[in-house]
C-alpha cells in the first residue's frame, strides 16, 4: 500500500485499498467457521467498512458486505447488523 504525505494531507492509493479489501473478504471466508476467532472476524468486517468509507463508497449500500454479514450470522448464530460496522466522520 502506498501512502504519501503531501502538504499536511494523506493520499492513499485506491488500487492498493481495493486489493486490501479483497484480501479482507478472503480472510472472512477463511475464518468464518472458526468460532474462537470472533474478535478477528469483527475487526475484519470493520476494516472492510472503513476501507469503503475511505474509497467514498456508501457503506450502507455495500451489498457484498451485507451478504457477508448475513453469512457470518448464519454460520455463527450471531445477530450482527450492517450498522454495527457503519463508519462515517
Amino acid at each position: 500500500m502506498s501512502v504519501f504525505k503531501i502538504d499536511r494531507s494523506v493520499v492513499i492509493e485506491e488500487k492498493a485499498m481495493r486489493h486490501r479489501r479483497e484480501e479482507l473478504y478472503k480472510l472472512v471466508g477463511e475464518i468464518m467457521d472458526q468460532h474462537d476467532l470472533e474478535t478477528l472476524m469483527i475487526n475484519t468486517l470493520s476494516k472492510i467498512a472503513f476501507i469503503d468509507y475511505l474509497l467514498g463508497t456508501d457503506v450502507m449500500e455495500n451489498n457484498r458486505l451485507i451478504s457477508m454479514i448475513n453469512v457470518v450470522n448464519n454460520n455463527r448464530s450471531t445477530n450482527h447488523q450492517l450498522t454495527d460496522f457503519y463508519i462515517r466522520f
